[in-house]
């Protein structure tokens, strides 16, 4: 992977909201934080925005079609995540399709009240917490 070689790797991830303002979170099928509570998302590939980009790892990976709302933030602290120097644009997205599915990248899904406060991998806390307080940019 690019971040091992010591390159920035550029992802996206999504705070999916219902119309109750629950937050979809998965269950990582994958290292690092396999098991753990976290938002959908993933790498951007070249030829692709990053807004594209957070709805096709959304659709891979639970299946739901969704419309990108507004930025949440840009992540970049070193080491958020431990495969290298990775840095997230989270974005606030919508359902407009599809059917929520469970897959090898998101074993289990849970929505997240707007009161309510789990553990999360990476930096997806902050990003969570970022989001309830500040909406989009």
């Amino acid at each position: 992977m690019f971040a091992e070689q010591g390159n920035v790797v550029l992802t996206v991830d999504a705070l999916i909201t219902d119309e109750t303002g629950r937050i979809l979170l998965i269950q990582r099928g994958h290292k690092p934080f396999q098991g753990s509570w976290v938002l959908p998302g993933g790498i951007v590939e070249v030829g692709e925005t990053v807004e594209q980009a957070c709805a096709r790892e959304v659709e891979e990976e639970v299946g739901l079609k969704v419309d990108v709302q507004g930025l949440v933030g840009v992540y970049s602290t070193p080491g958020r995540d431990p495969r290298g120097a990775f840095v997230s644009i989270a974005f606030h997205t919508s359902i407009v399709g599809g059917a929520l599915v469970t897959t090898e990248e998101a074993r289990a899904h849970r929505w997240l009240a707007p009161e309510e406060v789990v553990p999360l991998g990476f930096d997806h806390a902050r990003i969570v917490a970022d989001f309830r307080s500040y909406g989009t940019i």
